[in-house]
């Protein structure tokens, strides 16, 4: 009964809301009388400054802030040594620069299988971690919510960062998924036998290691921005749920292990990007080199948060910094995002 008599409910409201623009029109002719001109006071908004984003719907104002974040974002690839590079150039003086941001090279097919066996063996989790992994098929913003109490009521502005920084991290990863082609596991063995439905596209780099730890990374830069110290307090926390969301499509049977160590540094490398891009700051050239993500005996390499985030010869912790320019719209959004915290 109680389900019938909520439906009804339903019905009525919909058969209410389908009145409106007709009551309206009745309501118009019957009070507004002759027109008398255009008598209010107006003030016109400046031009071309980022506090006109106050104004604008969430949804535009999302996609004012994201064209401005991903010009100059520039992809390049290396045939001979299946490597692929984004970059982002900049009008300094008159003169376009160009700053590299990260170089990726992926695992050898070889690699791939012997990660497999590992793939395999995470499939004896999926009883317990099930509810989490179909939790977690979109971007879960709950789980970061209760790590550092995020409401929308009080953090609206950084759900739109946060917003803004995936539709980023899906940018980038997708066109470096179409680079490198890489098959899932299941293409490997009939024995996989992923637990959901796989992507219509590349495993690697991880797409949800990506968002996983760019938000994670994200959260922190946040927090420490508006009050120094708390980023680092939740630090342990956010990089461990963000190896977990990571891990779990590799339980669900989707990814590699080496797909969410790749996330981990490109997540963390497009945090940093976006960051500098809202504060003026400095971005770091970072890469990972996947034919050198083996075990010393040439066994596969599980993933975890204690290896070193760069990876591969010739590449250390970022050590090469290079400013990228502010945006104006994403600085008054990260503005208004550290408010929120402080």
């Amino acid at each position: 009964m109680s389900g019938m008599s909520g439906m009804s409910g339903m019905s009525g409201m919909s058969g209410m809301a389908a009145l409106v623009p007709e009551s309206l029109v009745l309501s118009r002719a019957a009070i507004v009388g002759p027109y008398a001109g255009a008598t209010l006071q107006t003030k016109e908004p400046p031009f071309d400054k980022p506090g006109n984003l106050a104004l604008w719907a969430d949804g535009p104002r999302i996609t004012a802030c994201f064209t401005e974040l991903v010009e100059g974002l520039l992809f390049d690839t290396d045939a001979g040594r299946k490597q692929a590079t984004l970059a982002h150039a900049s009008l300094r003086g008159g003169r376009l620069q160009s700053k590299r941001l990260v170089t990726l090279r992926a695992p050898r097919k070889a690699q791939f299988k012997k990660q497999a066996e590992l793939v395999a063996a995470y499939a004896d989790l999926r009883p317990d971690r099930a509810a989490e992994i179909v939790a977690q098929v979109g971007f879960p913003v709950p789980f970061w919510a209760s790590v550092i109490g995020l409401h929308e009521h009080r953090h609206k502005k950084t759900l739109q960062l946060l917003d803004l920084a995936y539709s980023l991290a899906v940018h980038v990863q997708m066109r470096f998924k179409q680079i490198f082609a890489t098959p899932r596991p299941e293409v490997f063995s009939p024995q996989i036998q992923p637990m959901i439905p796989s992507p219509g596209h590349g495993s690697w780099p991880s797409g949800h290691a990506t968002e996983a730890f760019l938000a994670a990374t994200l959260i922190e830069a946040l927090l420490d921005a508006a009050t120094p110290g708390n980023g680092g307090a939740a630090r342990e926390q956010l990089q461990r749920l963000a190896a977990r969301i990571a891990t779990n499509r590799v339980v669900a049977g989707v990814h590699f292990p080496v797909d969410s160590a790749v996330g981990r540094l490109l997540g963390t490398a497009l945090t940093e990007f976006l960051v500098a891009r809202a504060t003026g700051g400095e971005t770091h050239e970072r890469g990972f080199d996947g034919h050198d993500y083996e075990q010393a005996n040439g066994a596969a390499l599980d993933f975890s948060l204690h290896q070193p985030l760069d990876h591969g010869h010739g590449y250390s912790r970022a050590t090469r910094g290079a400013a990228v320019g502010s945006a104006p719209l994403v600085a008054w959004l990260w503005s208004e995002s550290v408010k929120e915290w402080a």
